[in-house]
């Protein structure tokens, strides 16, 4: 059976139904196929135990682009974010809790606690960050610059974007460079002396990274989690009602009062290429979908080398697609518990703020230097970094009987099975425990279920190869125009009517939309110029042939 369409998504994760929503809102008859059962990608709200739902990967919300969530009405589809505030806080050995307000002020106070010095720092680093993101945020919804392109649409673009840089101070230019190319654990050295307010702070800085706090260019990571915002505040996180699948399925849903249609267990065997033109796709039941148009948001190499076939790309492209690098060492453990942790040597309000707080255990950089060493060495982290949130403080409803969702974001673990030896895992899972166990004791007679989700586990369950949570690495040799190779960069490939959308693509991982967003413009563009050089006669009455633009 073949069935016709404009345009097939493939994947439904939050970036293909993102295109998916915009490409319907432009007429196009449009088609989105998701190999599991549900939506989302690792923008999920999974029911892994019965009457237990958890945010089975990403967890916390804050660089979703406000330009999305306001063209695809997805307030009016359910989405429903509550700001983490405190955004997030860390307890030292002495029980004493360092709080990261959203107010700048409470922020100082909060930190001057610690070190009077390092607060009075404070605002001045902040500013330092907020120009660094203003510069950057204009790109987010824009392909990245076209280097060494002749046509006139993307000299423009690069005019316009030596223009703005051009307004940029020497001053300006100095700490850019610095912040793009510095470890984020030097740059915090040139501005702090505290050790908890730095772990902490660095954590930020490797979030995602196969890298660690002292590898050069992770100052670049932290300004990265620094881009986003909620309700029009800059740098807020947030917890999403319903979990982060809330956020897939309110872009599905208006992706689907446009008229998209969204099949979920339908698998692609292969994107079908003939004379470099892109015809549709075949899925693994055999059912052929037809369409001029299709759009991937599972990652690039697999798009490439896998689905459509390395044979209908040009050979550098195939090499550069296999230099890609896409190594990950989170590890992402979720728990659901009989009653919250209930943290222990803090005031009544210091505990209830941790429980509506995002809490960082990494008490120096040190310490996350050395977990990060213990995943080079191929083993996880005898000591790892944790990030804990208990979304269930403000959701009742992802439990049916009252239990408590506790989420857990880490690092380090090795990328590959052969470092996940049996036992390992379990053995972990009690690590991470332990870690907050010793702050929050209840919390190790409490356990109901848990999981530990290793890279390789992400791999197999989210198509994240090597684990890598933005499906690439972010370092400067793989992002804007390197994004995922200078050829792929303007999101169009080589085969005609192919595109990529996901987080291979500029401006990169996070749940933002933002590739599913430029993916859209980029074809909705494409399509009208191949329709208005049908329409342009030539000299002798026939349509004109086509030049580039």
């Amino acid at each position: 059976m073949t069935t016709d369409y404009d345009a097939i998504v493939v994947g439904g994760g939050h970036n293909g139904l993102t295109a998916a929503a915009y490409l319907a809102r432009a007429g196009l008859r449009t088609c989105v196929v998701e190999r599991r059962d549900i939506l989302g990608g690792a923008c999920v709200t999974e029911e892994v135990w019965p009457g237990h739902r958890v945010s089975r990967a990403s967890y916390v919300v804050s660089l979703l682009q406000p330009k999305v969530v306001a063209d695809l009405r997805l307030k009016d589809f359910g989405y429903e974010v509550h700001p983490l505030d405190p955004a997030y806080a860390a307890i030292d050995e002495e029980g004493r809790v360092l709080f990261f307000p959203n107010d700048q002020q409470a922020a100082v106070e909060s930190l001057a606690r610690f070190s009077k010095k390092d607060a009075a720092a404070l605002p001045e680093f902040e500013a330092l960050l907020d120009r660094m993101a203003s510069f950057l945020r204009p790109l987010m919804l824009k392909p990245p610059p076209a280097l060494g392109s002749k046509r006139p649409g993307d000299l423009f673009s690069l005019l316009r974007e030596a223009g703005r840089a051009a307004g940029l101070s020497k001053r300006d230019i100095h700490d850019f460079y610095r912040v793009m190319t510095m470890s984020v654990g030097d740059l915090l050295d040139d501005w702090f002396e505290n050790d908890l307010y730095k772990g902490a702070t660095a954590s930020t800085g490797v979030v995602g990274v196969w890298a660690g706090p002292r590898t050069p260019g992770t100052a670049y990571n932290l300004l990265h989690h620094a881009l986003g915002e909620i309700d029009g505040v800059a740098g807020l996180w947030g917890h999403v009602k319903g979990g982060m699948g809330a956020i897939s399925q309110a872009i599905a849903k208006s992706a689907e009062a446009s008229g998209a249609v969204i099949r979920t267990g339908a698998g692609v065997s292969s994107i079908d290429v003939r004379d470099g033109r892109v015809l549709g796709v075949t899925l693994e039941s055999g059912e052929e979908l037809r369409a001029g148009v299709v759009v991937s948001g599972a990652h690039p190499k697999t798009t490439v080398l896998d689905l459509a076939g390395a044979e209908h790309f040009p050979e550098e492209v195939v090499e550069d697609l296999r230099r890609y690098k896409t190594r990950g060492g989170s590890v992402k453990v979720n728990w659901v518990l009989s009653e919250p942790p209930h943290y222990e040597g803090v005031s009544d309000e210091d505990r209830h703020m941790l429980l509506r707080s995002g809490v960082a255990f990494c008490p120096s950089i040190d310490y996350l230097e050395r977990a990060w060493q213990d995943a080079v060495r191929g083993r996880p982290s005898e000591a790892p970094y944790l990030e804990v949130e208990v979304p269930t403080t403000i959701d009742d409803t992802l439990t049916d009987d009252g239990a408590t969702v506790v989420t857990m974001f880490t690092q380090y673990g090795p990328y590959n099975e052969e470092g996940w030896p049996e036992g390992s895992r379990e053995r972990y899972g009690q690590q991470c425990l332990d870690t907050l166990g010793a702050v929050a004791p209840n919390v190790k007679d409490a356990v109901v279920h848990y999981e530990v989700l290793a890279p390789p586990d992400l791999e197999r369950i989210f198509g994240l190869l090597g684990g890598n949570i933005f499906q690439g690495e972010q370092g400067l040799d793989q992002m804007a125009f390197m994004r995922p190779t200078p050829a792929l960069a303007q999101y169009a490939t080589p085969v005609d009517g192919l595109y990529l959308c996901g987080a291979g693509t500029h401006p990169g991982g996070g749940v933002m939309a933002a590739g599913g967003h430029n993916a859209a413009k980029r074809i909705l563009s494409d399509q009208r110029w191949k329709k208005l050089r049908r329409m342009v006669p030539s000299r002798n009455g026939h349509a004109e042939a086509e030049v580039t633009v």
